[in-house]
């Protein structure tokens, strides 16, 4: 706030950077910001007013349940992953390009769009349709982990050849899958390319108590069977009974490590609300698709899991034990980019399998025990050996060369296992890092653009600050992160 104030009447503003703070609520916010990063807080709502000049917004990882209803009108950018809204405004920003609103509870889509929206993601949410009309300047489009049963009928002709829709793990029945896919592969099909699984909207069976579910491996527990039994009723639990019925079907429960593995994952919802409550969302929808989305899903339950027991202090006293595990987070996260790209140079393939495929084939060989130990259907992957030796040499790399700047500044666990045990330490970094985000970066970024010939020039001041504040929180959070780490006689 101090370096914005500093800087109101300078050429180019600066973003406001509120981030990872612990916010309950936003500070009067000053009217010339046009970026504000508000991610990683506990934010329940934002202003019912924010600054006019506002153009791009993120409030990621908060606890929002609803959004103001007028937003500023030249915002092009609405960031609001990982919250709790059950709805958008009804009017979106005119001038909106990119809006990301997936991992929330959203249950529909405004029924009109921006007319100009190039992206929309609202994955893992709750929706059951579509809007009729969507904006034909779209050119990506991710709507899965979510309930749709039907596609809007003109789906394939309103949006273009250079749009990409991904509908994988939704409850479309086999009449709407099987004419999408002869639509597709249709000659002279010009359309948009969709991502989706045959397999989808699989009839599984009725789901079991999940006391039942427990029975055969926590007979002696009968405080984990009886807290169990508390949340059978809440929203959710019969989604995550009838996900744990069809896990039980899968290839990687006839291990017996999986097999202990699940009935742990149950003991711990069993006593832990909050990553109870991640669990039933995730599972929302799964159960209705191929086994290898169940497997899948369950991945994605050990990360939100191995994120969770970190936040929780699991690993405060053991930051040796933290450290290896922050390493399979990177490696998770740079497999998953892997995997996109290779889903993207297939004309048509089920997304599930490619992203599976990383995972379970190379689990051994980079250490991602947490993973499921297998899968169904690899050999429809189109992953090759070649694919896997590629992306773990490409893994090893990123890692040797970005692992330290990636724990330091991007791992929101770590940020929050530092505040924790270094308080002090960690307040003293915070102060330093608004500091330099004053004259030290207005300093680094006129010797930049002046070493490019580029003074004055707009673009080129955003694409360099961006970078600058990045390397500005490698150093000042990178310090702090080797300080600790040292002071618990932990090497990276």
């Amino acid at each position: 706030m101090r370096a914005w104030r500093h800087n109101a009447n300078a050429s180019t503003p600066l973003p406001l950077n509120l981030s990872s703070l612990s916010l309950t609520t936003l500070p009067a916010l000053p009217v010339q910001v046009q970026q504000l990063d508000a991610s990683g807080n506990q934010l329940i709502q934002l202003p019912a007013t924010l600054p006019p000049a506002l153009w791009d917004l993120n409030a990621d990882e908060n606890r929002l349940t609803n959004l103001p209803e007028t937003l500023p009108a030249g915002l092009q950018q609405l960031s609001v992953n990982g919250n709790l809204l059950t709805a958008l405004p009804d009017t979106l920003p005119p001038r909106l390009l990119r809006l990301y609103a997936s991992v929330n509870l959203l249950t529909h889509l405004p029924n009109t769009l921006p007319a100009g929206l190039l992206r929309l993601y609202v994955a893992n949410n709750h929706l059951t349709s579509l809007p009729d009309a969507l904006p034909a300047a779209l050119r990506q489009l991710g709507v899965e982990g979510n309930g749709l049963t039907s596609l809007p009928e003109t789906l394939l002709t309103q949006l273009g050849s250079a749009c990409r829709i991904e509908l994988a793990g939704n409850r479309l029945s086999e009449g709407v899958r099987t004419n999408l896919a002869a639509a597709l592969n249709a000659p002279g099909y010009s359309g948009p390319r969709v991502f989706f699984s045959m397999n989808e909207g699989t009839a599984s069976a009725p789901a079991r108590p999940l006391t039942e579910v427990a029975a055969n491996g926590m007979e002696g527990e009968p405080e984990a069977i009886a807290a169990l039994q508390k949340f059978a009723n809440e929203p959710g639990a019969r989604e995550y009974m009838r996900f744990l019925n069809r896990l039980r079907e899968t290839v990687s429960y006839r291990h017996l490590e999986f097999r202990n593995t699940v009935l742990d994952d149950l003991r711990q919802a069993a006593i832990r609300p909050r990553l109870r409550q991640q669990y039933f969302q995730l599972a929302f929808g799964a159960s209705e698709t191929c086994e290898d989305r169940i497997t899948l899903t369950w991945n994605g339950m050990q990360i939100a899991r191995l994120n969770a027991d970190v936040e929780e202090g699991a690993y405060d006293h053991r930051l040796g034990e933290l450290v290896p595990q922050a390493r399979v987070m990177f490696r998770l996260g740079a497999l998953e980019r892997i995997a996109r790209q290779k889903a993207g140079s297939l004309q048509f393939v089920d997304e599930v399998e490619v992203y599976l495929a990383y995972q379970v084939k190379l689990r051994e060989r980079l250490d991602l025990r947490v993973m499921a130990p297998k899968m169904r259907f690899f050999d429809v992957s189109y992953v090759t050996e070649h694919d896997l030796t590629t992306a773990e040499k490409q893994v090893r790399n990123e890692e040797a060369a970005d692992f330290a700047d990636y724990l330091a500044t991007r791992w929101q666990p770590w940020e929050t296992v530092v505040r924790r045990i270094a308080p002090e330490a960690h307040a003293q970094m915070q102060d330093r890092l608004i500091e330099a985000m004053d004259e030290d970066f207005q300093s680094r970024l006129k010797q930049r653009l002046a070493d490019h010939d580029l003074t004055g020039n707009s673009d080129a001041e955003l694409q360099f600050g961006a970078k600058i504040r990045d390397e500005i929180a490698c150093e000042i959070k990178g310090e702090l992160m080797r300080q600790v780490l040292r002071d618990h006689g932990v090497e990276l």
